[in-house]
């Protein structure tokens, strides 16, 4: 009965009530969010990550899509215990708000939506942020490994699926001094750097992968300290 009950009401009305849920819980956090960009370099050090945009279906759509993003993200500097909050940062992945449709995996079903193909960048900002050992409040791994082994662009495990008003990545800077964003993205390759006043030592990152009947397990290994367990469907 609660299952079909869920099933009639509409999904906006579903995401209206998400998104409310997100609203009453973050004012009980009372997290504070960055708000400041600026253009110049806010310190001479850097971490810099790279990765390849794969041909694919919708790609030139993806390659607007992360554009939008990036735009959004480049030049955001991330103060001492702010929170850095992908949708409060991005907003809602639409045509009003310059997205185009492009591929989505949801409830292990591929499939097409505005803002498609974004789930890169909520990735590489999450393996940044386990490289450099900013805290990790909420990050949501796929539910299914879609990919070959040469089609990776990022190893299994350091992924990030983000669904507006449902999942979200949440990253808080728990350094003594700002950091700040820098993005680029060309056709072939996305580009994100974390630069910082001072020097920020890398963790050593490890996925452990277990095979099973059904999919694979991921066990993500920093300096020999087990942060995170999860599974993934293979078809």
């Amino acid at each position: 009965m609660k299952q079909r009950l869920k099933n009639w009401i509409p999904h906006s009305l579903k995401l209206q009530i998400k998104l409310l849920q997100r609203y009453l819980a973050d004012q009980k956090k009372n997290y504070n969010y960055p708000k400041e960009y600026r253009s110049e370099n806010i310190g001479e050090y850097s971490v810099k990550l790279r990765q390849a945009i794969k041909n694919g279906s919708f790609h030139d759509n993806k390659i607007h899509n992360l554009k939008v993003v990036g735009n959004k993200i480049h030049n955001l500097i991330i103060h001492p215990n702010e929170v850095f909050s992908f949708w409060k940062m991005i907003g809602k992945p639409s045509a009003k708000n310059n997205f185009k449709e492009g591929r989505n995996l949801i409830n292990n079903t591929i499939s097409s939506d505005f803002g498609g193909g974004i789930c890169q960048f909520s990735s590489i900002l999450y393996y940044l942020a386990l490289q450099s050992g900013l805290k990790i409040l909420e990050r949501y791994p796929h539910s299914m490994d879609i990919y070959k082994e040469e089609e990776r662009f990022t190893p299994l495990g350091s992924d990030c699926t983000v669904v507006y008003g449902y999942k979200d990545l949440q990253i808080q800077n728990s350094f003594p001094f700002p950091v700040q964003f820098k993005c680029e993205i060309h056709d072939d390759e996305l580009h994100l750097s974390l630069i910082s006043p001072e020097e920020v030592i890398l963790n050593d990152i490890e996925f452990k992968y277990h095979e099973i009947e059904k999919g694979v397990w991921v066990e993500t290994v920093s300096n020999s300290r087990t942060l995170f367990k999860n599974f993934y469907i293979r078809l």
